[in-house]
């Protein structure tokens, strides 16, 4: 599968890493196995090595709406989503304004590097 998972319970942290190509069932996939092991306060995904270039906008409504119901109990989570590429910002640009409809529980940004993402999951 194109996704690691690492899981650090000492800080709450899952990191999720996506790996070229994947498909929205993927995705889905690796969300489920998140919450039916116990989802951590904090997530990092980091779609800098990915390519989501079949990746479609109702793939991404469809990934949101499905974290959303999956995510009510994460009330003071924290999700950073981190990119390099202008295709996969955009799609997390997407996919934040997609969260701002479906009022997820958890925040969820964007971010453009990986030490952003780390030091905006641990601010209070």
């Amino acid at each position: 599968m194109p996704i690691e998972t690492s899981r650090d319970p000492d800080r709450e942290l899952t990191i999720l890493v996506v790996s070229g190509p994947v498909t929205l069932d993927e995705m889905i996939t690796v969300l489920e196995d998140f919450y039916a092991k116990g989802s951590t306060r904090l997530t990092l995904w980091d779609l800098s090595p990915s390519d989501l270039s079949n990746v479609t906008p109702d793939d991404i409504l469809r990934f949101i709406q499905r974290a959303a119901e999956l995510g009510v109990e994460r009330k003071d989570g924290r999700t950073a989503v981190f990119t390099t590429n202008d295709l996969q910002y955009g799609l997390g640009r997407m996919a934040e304004t997609y969260a701002a409809f479906e009022d997820l529980s958890y925040s969820l940004s964007l971010f453009r590097s990986r030490e952003e993402a780390l030091a905006w999951l641990f601010s209070e």
